[in-house]
């Protein structure tokens, strides 16, 4: 690993992400082990309506979903190889369109991969998760405490991000808490638009979190990409968003926070900062240290980031006790700063701050349309009980003006390409020396009982592991692939 880290260190990011873990790295999965179990498996799928199995897990309905493109089914309407444009995203599965085609799907190869993936997830749930199952490449960040780095899983070839900090270093600066609950929150949810929690390993000196890579960096420096001329030269104009890419990333948001809501957490850290963006250009919510567990309970504590606090979390009074409200005031604070590289509630100090965010007035200087300036302000109202959001979440998002004609079902379905890609080159990742002077903090002692605290700290999740990892490696080694054949065709197997 040591001798590919230093060939790659002067390499840019994306072009590492793109070139993968070469061939001569990866571990192919021992599909020999899990015949029997696939074999069960296609018993099991093949005894299922069409509809039932394609909503059973993101493998099955993104397998489908692939199968359809490449040979050309349509899994909107109920009948086979119906036309399907060449241009525009594909169209979405419907019921009829699934069921109509599941006979053809399951005469097809691409049936028995599925279920031969399948299979192997539930033998990796039953597997010890390790370092050795990763090879690690590059860092991609580092904080006062810890750091990222790019890896990638050897039996998938899969990218992904490995948050490492030193167990003493943690207890040292008093974030074993902040640890255990994000690691805890990141365990009971997954979500397209959120960073998502793929493993959970420890050793004797480290804990980490393997993660979501997310190499296009955050919305802070994508707003301050907006000060770049067209040579890409430093400008003092600060050039918006185009309303469709603010729409874009504020569904984005609004889901995600929805997911964490669903898993019975309060996020209270919405900010430009905290959320990130795929290569691709997705956007995921990330840093989940801050949230807190309200499902059937409410709260009063004061935490987040000034200037994006509710006043109820100003306030921090039982008088003003809150579940999710807070996060729908900080995303319309969020989104007032994308569309104007500005704080709605100003102040040269953090009093100051404060009271503007007290008095909910909101000045729209800028030439935000009506529509938007309504869309800000019914998410920043001071009453909780009819601030937007507040009653039914993310649908009361849906259903405003500003976003009801947004193609929610489109973004939902992972069928919507973002109109702005991110250079991952552009992102400032440490170099390799950065991060050498990283070591354990021989302040304290890692005790049994630090370690009784971590006893439940590994996690893999075959939920995530079937909708990412088997689906990249499906199409990194083409098993499902080809032109369209007649019959069962239109599929290898690796």
């Amino acid at each position: 690993m040591e001798g590919l880290g230093e060939t790659m260190e002067n390499i840019g990011l994306a072009q590492q992400i793109q070139a993968g873990l070469p061939a001569g790295q990866q571990k192919a999965p021992k599909w020999a082990d899990v015949a029997a179990e696939t074999e069960a498996y296609k018993a099991k799928y093949g005894a299922m309506e069409g509809w039932d199995c394609y909503n059973d897990s993101k493998l099955c309905s993104g397998i489908m979903k692939l199968w359809g493109e490449k040979c050309g089914y349509n899994l909107a309407m109920g009948r086979r190889r119906s036309t399907v444009s060449a241009t525009g995203p594909p169209p979405i599965p419907t019921k009829d369109g699934v069921n109509g085609n599941w006979e053809e799907f399951k005469s097809a190869a691409a049936f028995e991969v599925m279920c031969k993936y399948a299979a192997y997830g539930d033998k990796l749930a039953k597997e010890p998760i390790t370092v050795k199952q990763f090879e690690e490449i590059r860092p991609l960040g580092r904080g006062a405490f810890g750091a990222v780095f790019l890896v990638f899983k050897k039996d998938s070839a899969a990218p992904m991000a490995t948050k490492k900090m030193f167990k003493t270093n943690a207890k040292h600066n008093k974030m074993l808490s902040d640890l255990l609950i994000e690691r805890e929150v990141l365990s009971k949810m997954s979500s397209p638009f959120c960073v998502n929690l793929h493993y959970a390993f420890q050793s004797d000196i480290e804990v980490s979190l393997v993660l979501t890579l997310c190499a296009g960096g955050d919305l802070a420096f994508s707003l301050q990409q907006r000060y770049l001329d067209a040579k890409g030269n430093k400008s003092k104009t600060f050039t918006p968003f185009p309303e469709s890419v603010i729409k874009f990333y504020t569904a984005s948001m609004a889901l995600g926070l929805q997911a964490i809501h669903d898993a019975g957490y309060v996020y209270r850290d919405l900010k430009p900062q905290n959320v990130l963006l795929d290569a691709e250009g997705q956007v995921r919510i990330s840093d989940m240290g801050l949230t807190a567990l309200v499902k059937d309970k409410k709260i009063h504590n004061k935490s987040g980031t000034r200037g994006y606090w509710s006043p109820e979390t100003i306030k921090a009074k039982k008088e003003f006790e809150y579940q999710f409200e807070p996060d729908w005031w900080s995303l319309g604070v969020t989104v007032f700063v994308l569309v104007n590289d500005k704080h709605p509630f100003k102040g040269k100090t953090d009093e100051e701050k404060d009271e503007a965010t007290l008095s909910g007035v909101i000045e729209y200087d800028h030439g935000e349309s009506a529509d938007l300036q309504k869309f800000i302000s019914d998410l920043c109202t001071i009453d909780m009980g009819t601030r937007l959001g507040s009653k039914e979440g993310v649908s009361e998002i849906k259903a405003h003006p500003y976003m009801k004609d947004f193609a929610w079902a489109q973004l939902i379905e992972g069928q919507m390409d973002a109109e702005l890609k991110p250079n991952p080159n552009d992102i400032n990742a440490p170099s390799k020396k950065d991060i050498e002077g990283f070591k354990p903090s021989k302040e304290v002692t890692w005790d049994p009982e630090d370690q009784d605290r971590f006893k439940e700290w590994d996690t893999f999740d075959k939920t995530i592991w079937l909708g990412y990892e088997a689906l990249f490696r499906i199409k990194l080694k083409n098993e499902v692939g080809g032109a369209a054949g007649g019959g069962g065709g239109c599929c290898t197997i690796a």
